[in-house]
């Protein structure tokens, strides 16, 4: 298993920061429930490879560095921060999530990436009780729709309902942390709006998201990343009025409100990093 590190943290560093990713708060404590938009690669792998792509999505954490191997291979990355896919030969990594700068580390796991898969690594949760979510990102092309994954990454966010925006139909029910959608939802093409409430009584909405615009032939993820507790102080006033239940149809879009589209202007603000590809 040969990985060039010294490369791959040129090229990783270099395209860290401007990477797409909602700025967090620069206030002490949790940054606030937001969203991070990725654009998904709906290519396969080269032959023997695998491609892996990382979140920082703890809160409360300082910026990080990444090590592959004990390579650093991200550094000084901030909270809402994903990188573009990475392509590395298939096998066992140690990957370690350590505070910038120094040798103290939070995650410390050994990840297998399988030869033609594709993963997104996090790290999610509260400092105090960080933890790595693995996710097999599974899109493939399709020409003819928009396709849509959404990620809850909010530790402290309870259980939630996704409502239309004008509250009469729901159409997801009692999603919890760290839940993903099971599969990319295929959509057609267009603006969707929905807003997020809590689960109990529908009477807290956290998140009231914008239109989120769906291209035919792309696929995304959302990830809901940030503290709800930051989020409502004071807490929101807004409510809203009984709901029906939903079909299946719409669980995977409701899904899109629920991972905090709120603070996103546009699918725009996502940039690539520097280069999908390392040429070995």
């Amino acid at each position: 298993m040969q990985l060039s590190f010294g490369r791959l943290a040129a090229i990783l560093g270099a395209g860290a920061l401007a990477l797409a990713v909602v700025t967090p708060a620069l206030a002490a404590g949790p940054a606030k429930l937001t969203a991070v938009v990725a654009v998904d690669s709906t290519d396969a792998p080269a032959a023997g490879k695998a491609w892996v792509r990382v979140l920082h999505g703890s809160p409360d954490a300082p910026a990080v560095d990444v090590k592959a191997n004990d390579a650093n291979i991200l550094t000084n990355v901030p909270f809402g921060v994903i990188s573009d896919y990475l392509p590395v030969d298939a096998g066992t990594y140690n990957i370690k999530v350590c505070a910038a700068g120094t040798a103290t580390c939070v995650i410390d796991a050994d990840l297998t990436f399988a030869v033609g898969k594709k993963y997104t690594v996090a790290a999610t949760n509260l400092l105090a009780s960080i933890e790595a979510q693995v996710l097999e990102d599974t899109a493939a092309a399709n020409a003819e729709s928009a396709q849509v994954r959404v990620i809850h990454f909010s530790a402290d966010t309870p259980a939630v309902d996704v409502l239309t925006q004008d509250g009469a139909t729901t159409v997801v029910d009692n999603l919890a942390y760290p839940k993903a959608t099971a599969a990319y939802l295929a959509l057609p093409a267009g603006s969707y709006d929905l807003k997020v409430c809590a689960n109990a009584d529908n009477t807290v909405c956290p998140l009231d998201p914008g239109a989120l615009d769906l291209a035919a032939g792309k696929a995304y993820s959302v990830f809901a990343v940030g503290s709800l507790d930051a989020t409502l102080s004071p807490p929101p006033t807004d409510t809203i009025g009984t709901t029906n239940e939903g079909s299946s149809n719409g669980s995977l879009l409701a899904i899109l409100a629920v991972l905090g589209l709120a603070g996103i202007g546009s699918l725009a603000m996502t940039r690539r990093l520097a280069t999908r590809r390392v040429e070995k």
